[in-house]
């Protein structure tokens, strides 16, 4: 009769072992995947501001006029806005394939400057993932002036 005693004695040991070896596993993985997640969002978020940049550059080199951009950058324009689709390694892609969508809206300003809107948004919806004001100069420094 002891000797059944200390085997189910042993047995509950080895399952509230079991269980807290199970929970332990349970709050580890959780913590994997929120930290996954957080890594994944902030790879978007890094990925999205070097695209906006780097619009941001070819719209300087372009003197402030979107219709030079499609010559420089994949996309095209559309109702004067210059548009762009990226996938999911932020590689330009065509409209169907993309996952985020690039918009450059370009307003003027008085004294020959405009501002360009650029704004990086999923293309399904959703808030915009990385955004990015510019103004340009658009006269001549010596010919034009306010």
């Amino acid at each position: 009769m002891k000797h059944l005693s200390r085997t189910r004695l042993f047995l509950l040991e080895m399952l509230v072992n079991l269980l807290v070896f199970c929970v332990g596993a349970a709050i580890c993985m959780m913590t994997l995947s929120r930290a996954y997640s957080l890594s994944a969002g902030s790879r978007v978020n890094a990925q999205a501001q070097q695209v906006v940049q780097n619009v941001a550059m070819a719209f300087r080199a372009a003197n402030g006029d979107p219709q030079d951009l499609p010559g420089m950058l994949s996309g095209r324009i559309e109702d004067g806005d210059f548009i762009a689709w990226y996938n999911q390694d932020w590689r330009p892609v065509a409209q169907a394939d993309g996952i985020y969508a690039l918009r450059l809206s370009v307003s003027p300003l008085e004294n020959h400057v405009v501002e360009a809107e650029i704004t990086v948004a999923p293309v399904s919806g959703g808030a915009a993932v990385a955004e990015l004001s510019v103004r340009q100069y658009t006269g001549s420094a010596a010919g034009e002036g306010p």
